[in-house]
């Protein structure tokens, strides 16, 4: 996994991406303000890796 903080027109953005770049990308946005994409990382990214680039954004 690799996590980066990212500024995109003046807003932070924390992406993390899992699986290599010649896998088909799945993009997921969590739910919301409050919410975080660490629930759903930590349980789903070893799963999704193995057939695809899992790209995490928070």
């Amino acid at each position: 996994m690799t996590g980066e903080l990212i500024t995109i027109r003046g807003k932070e953005l924390y992406v993390e991406c899992y699986g290599t770049k010649e896998k088909p990308p799945i993009l997921y946005l969590h739910g919301g303000p409050g919410k975080s994409c660490h629930d759903f990382s930590y349980h789903q990214s070893k799963r999704l890796e193995n057939d695809f680039r899992l790209i995490v954004i928070d």
